[in-house]
């Protein structure tokens, strides 16, 4: 575990548009639309998940970096960006949690990387909390949700379905086929509960090796959170962006790049 490094060399994360290539997808999954970018094949995969407000598109300026290590899939989170936005969905993390499992599954990935920004980490952590036999790697960047961690007993984990019944199978993306769109806020009134109702997850259970990433500058989730996740975590390690915000990828992408890189050398994957 360490808390902050010298940023290694990296070169550009520019690459050629023509080995660069987004498909938009859709899935239904319990009745809910969800929307993700796909990049790449015959990779190891990644799941991405954004933040709160944000859609899959904030991570622009790190996909090309990312594709050239990684199947990249990277959702709109339901109640975001062009997935669904219910308003009688019980919105809890484990749920969100579960639809991202079986999206994964269904394309095909038993096992995965994640990569979480702010709400996205919380996510991808209860993912990697339900899930252990499914997250090969676990990377936060400025996520809350560490106050969840407990060196105690924790909260029984949900009894989710992970049957793949009500999942579809992927196809393009459509606007008009998408299930509960709307252009107000009205589902922000169920979304926010599902902070009241987090789980309490226990630190020693998380072994999967992690990676946290953190903007010294952050004034929304601040970097003392990135040291106690580090802290309570048995597999991890910190660095800190000096001059990142909440968001240090976009401000600092090949430092962003560069410790994804080491951090799969220490612990490489495989396909």
């Amino acid at each position: 575990m360490v808390g902050c490094k010298t940023p290694p060399s990296t070169p550009s994360i520019k690459q050629p548009p023509e080995t660069f290539r987004i498909e938009e997808k859709m899935m239904d999954i319990d009745g809910q639309t969800i929307y993700f970018k796909k990049i790449g094949d015959d990779k190891p995969p990644l799941l991405m998940l954004h933040g709160y407000g944000g859609s899959s598109d904030g991570f622009k300026k790190i996909y090309p970096a990312l594709a050239k290590r990684f199947t990249i899939i990277s959702v709109d989170i339901l109640g975001f960006g062009r997935s669904s936005k219910p308003i009688d969905f019980r919105y809890s993390f484990p749920a969100q949690a579960n639809i991202y499992y079986k999206l994964m599954f269904k394309l095909g990935y038993v096992k995965f990387s994640t990569l979480g920004h702010s709400m996205g980490g919380e996510i991808v952590m209860n993912l990697s909390y339900l899930y252990p036999e499914a997250v090969t790697h676990l990377i936060l960047s400025d996520a809350p949700g560490v106050e969840t961690l407990t060196t105690g007993k924790g909260s029984k984990k949900p009894n989710l379905s992970t049957e793949l019944t009500t999942v579809s199978d992927m196809k393009a993306y459509d606007l008009n086929q998408v299930r509960n769109n709307r252009n107000d806020n009205a589902h922000h009134i169920e979304l926010h509960k599902q902070r009241s109702r987090r789980l309490q997850i226990p630190a020693k259970e998380l072994t999967v090796p992690t990676l946290i990433v953190w903007g010294r500058k952050d004034s929304s989730v601040p970097w003392q959170d990135g040291e106690t996740y580090d802290r309570l975590l048995p597999n991890s390690e910190l660095r800190i962006i000096e001059e990142g915000f909440h968001a240090p990828f976009r401000q600092k992408p090949d430092e962003f790049i560069a410790y994804i890189d080491e951090f799969f050398a220490m612990y490489p994957n495989t396909k």
